[in-house]
């Protein structure tokens, strides 16, 4: 390739990243966007990973991962890397500037790095920090499987270029997403907030209809809160509260959702759940446990065909009626 062809697509590839960030501020798109860019704008970049800097855990969280030949593997997204097995990585990182490469041949290349090399398939690799204001937040790392060669100096030029579009680009969207999470919060007891709950339960719906796994909805109320907030006050009613979703996060897997519904009804979107009447049990005992007070369960198994979230939710609120009907401190699942 040409000095103008290289020249033409590596402006090609800056327009379509200004493009790309000023249209979205979803941290998954600008990472993707910026991985892909990556690898077309380079030859032999055969691989290119965007890794955010958990530094309180001294580990990098992949952001995103582009091959070549497969372009984006969103299943990269998410795994986390300690920097006790990378220590360059780690220094580059306090750095906050500069650039690291290996490459096999290097004869001073430490042994566990060619190992880590090896099984990545990767025979030359260069890594550049995520800076600004000299302060890196993650690592563009990109790969060669095929030459071992060092990287050129205007590669490494290109790829700062990009490094400073995509720290910028990286910090709005954790600001964003960082907002939009506020959003979905409830400000008291920080579970999901009533809509943030019912579009959760509407996108769960969504999967279970194209053969997800099982999806459970759970309704809480605690008993006789009133007279919580008429005897004690409500700076203890609002203790209660956080205690009880405490208890309710303390019963949850990642993969379940508690909400707070309003006032002191509460809600869990549980998919795949093994046994309901246990897990209404230690919802039971969790509540009364740490928030002091006892709590009524109702519990039904979303529908796939018929269910829209609203339904779902009165089901189990069906339920929990018949429980506060049959004395309250226990739990009824849908018939």
């Amino acid at each position: 390739m040409s000095w103008g062809d290289r020249d033409r697509r590596e402006l090609e590839v800056l327009h379509r990243v200004a493009i790309a960030l000023s249209h979205s501020l979803a941290l998954s798109e600008v990472m993707d966007t910026l991985a892909r860019e990556l690898t077309l704008a380079l030859e032999r970049a055969d691989e290119a990973t965007i890794s955010v800097w958990l530094e309180d855990q001294d580990a990098l969280e992949a952001a995103a991962v582009c091959y070549r030949d497969k372009g984006v593997d969103g299943s990269e997204r998410g795994k986390v890397y300690q920097l006790s097995d990378f220590p360059w990585l780690r220094v580059l990182l306090r750095a906050g500037a500069g650039h690291v490469q290996q490459r096999l041949t290097a004869p001073e290349l430490d042994p566990g790095v060619i190992d880590v090399l090896t099984v990545w398939s990767w025979r030359s690799w260069v890594a550049l920090p995520l800076s600004i204001d000299d302060k890196a937040v993650g690592v563009i790392e990109l790969a060669d499987y095929h030459s071992a060669r060092r990287w050129s100096r205007r590669d490494i030029e290109f790829c700062e270029t990009i490094a400073g579009q995509a720290a910028l680009a990286l910090r709005n969207a954790q600001m964003y997403e960082d907002l939009r999470s506020r959003a979905a919060r409830d400000p008291l007891t920080g579970l999901l907030n009533h809509r943030a709950f019912y579009e959760r339960l509407t996108g769960e719906l969504e999967r279970l209809r194209d053969g997800g796994p099982t999806l459970t909805v759970v309704v809480i109320d605690l008993d006789n809160f009133k007279l919580v907030n008429d005897s004690l006050g409500h700076t203890e009613g609002d203790r209660t509260l956080r205690a009880a979703a405490d208890a309710l996060r303390a019963v949850c897997r990642s993969e379940d959702a508690p909400g707070r519904l309003g006032g002191d009804e509460f809600a869990l979107l549980l998919p795949d759940l093994p046994d309901p009447s246990a897990l209404a049990a230690r919802v039971l005992d969790g509540v009364r446990r740490r928030a002091r007070v006892d709590a009524s369960v109702g519990v039904t198994l979303c529908r796939p065909a018929e269910d829209t979230a609203a339904s779902a939710v009165d089901r189990a609120d069906r339920s929990l009626r018949a429980a506060k009907v049959a004395g309250k401190s226990t739990f009824r699942l849908d018939a």
